[in-house]
């Protein structure tokens, strides 16, 4: 079974505030800042308004939208509410997203009944005790499970079974099967394949030969095939931030000491969690929209402000052209592992880490009494003053 909440934050908003309901809700920020949409309601898409869409533009398309800055903390919160309730049926959960998960329910039928009676359990739990609604995909696969939520949205309840298979999918474009995207789709389309229903009728040999390996993947879900199992316990793949900047910046300087307080803000994050990460990914959006992301693993596991800054700047100083405007920057880092499992190096290098972890615990409790950015590392300070 898949899930989905149908547009959660614009509907958290408009839960929150029944006179939003009906209007073209846009959640992510004024659009005179250089956000973009991260969510909005499906009164605001009829305009044509999308996610990650610049607030600017948004305005332009639907200029009596109603825009909202992004409250996280009610949709976190809405979302503990919405797992805890999947919960109550299987303990097989795969969260794919703040708002959407995949559920394992084999064996579950001869407590809750058939797979359709839990759907229809949860869409009315989730409306009754969290006051939103929930699209639902049933299938034999992840594949088709998430297709028949997407087909079904919003607010539906769908079901593709094996003899309905090649009748739901034979029509619908290839860009609805998993990794097609433009790209793919044109190659696709100049072989003469434009439907799910043509790419199933192709030799899957010939379509390597002219795609690669992945074009067997393509094949395989073309004909509803897809062999991955829901996968328990990977809720917490990164953590991350990024900024849009009011104005692009082009100063490298200015770029690192942005780039320095995001390490602060995800290295805390992760002490917050008791997690640490081994990957350290950089993200860069440059003022004509092209995204470049950088990353690199680190020799051992982290939350160390420090460290994190470190590499996350090395990747920087490789990869930012000087001149470059920069619209948009982000760190996230992932390869997540809990704190407790950090295996120790060398004494030498368990004695530094014990220093590290003390000190970062300390300016945690002087940020928590007088702000984020009241105090810094001299390290890190130093190294960026002097461009070590």
């Amino acid at each position: 079974m898949h899930c989905d909440l149908d547009a959660f934050f614009a509907a958290v908003e408009e839960r929150d505030n029944p006179e939003l309901v009906g209007k073209p809700v846009i959640v992510g920020g004024q659009p005179d800042t250089r956000g973009v949409v991260s969510t909005c309601s499906y009164e605001a898409r009829k305009f044509g308004i999308k996610s990650a869409m610049p607030l600017a533009q948004a305005r332009r398309l639907c200029p009596e939208a109603i825009f909202l800055p992004v409250a996280m903390s009610r949709y976190q919160e809405a979302s503990r509410q919405v797992f805890q309730v999947f919960s109550t049926y299987t303990p097989l959960i795969e969260p794919l997203s703040i708002d959407e998960a995949f559920l394992d329910l084999t064996g579950c039928t001869g407590v809750f009944g058939s797979v359709e009676n839990i759907a229809r359990q949860i869409k009315t739990r989730i409306k009754s005790e969290v006051g939103l609604n929930i699209s639902v995909g049933i299938s034999y696969n992840k594949f088709l499970a998430k297709l028949a939520t997407e087909l079904g949205k919003p607010d539906g309840l769908r079901i593709i079974t094996y003899a309905d298979t090649a009748a739901v999918l034979g029509p619908l474009p290839v860009s609805y099967l998993w990794g097609v995207g433009e790209k793919s789709r044109q190659q696709l389309q100049r072989m003469g394949i434009s439907t799910i229903g043509e790419l199933a009728e192709m030799n899957p040999a010939a379509l390597e030969q002219q795609m690669g390996l992945h074009a067997r993947v393509y094949w395989e879900l073309a004909h509803g095939i897809d062999k991955r199992v829901v996968e328990v316990g990977h809720e917490r793949k990164s953590v991350g931030r990024e900024i849009t900047f009011q104005q692009d910046i082009d100063d490298d300087n200015e770029l690192e000491t942005v780039l320095l307080d995001l390490a602060g803000q995800v290295s805390r994050r992760l002490r917050r969690q008791q997690i640490v990460a081994r990957t350290v990914t950089l993200k860069l959006r440059y003022s004509n929209f092209k995204t470049l992301t950088r990353r690199i693993t680190l020799p051992l596991a982290t939350s160390n402000e420090e460290a994190i800054f470190q590499a996350a700047n090395d990747l920087f100083k490789k990869v930012f052209a000087a001149g470059s405007s920069i619209r948009l920057l982000g760190l996230y880092a992932s390869g997540l592992d809990n704190a407790s499992n950090l295996m120790q190096g060398d004494l030498f290098a368990s004695v530094q880490d014990k220093k590290n972890e003390n000190l970062d615990h300390a300016l945690d409790q002087i940020r928590d009494r007088f702000g984020e950015k009241i105090i810094t590392r001299a390290s890190l300070l130093h190294r960026h003053d002097h461009g070590d």
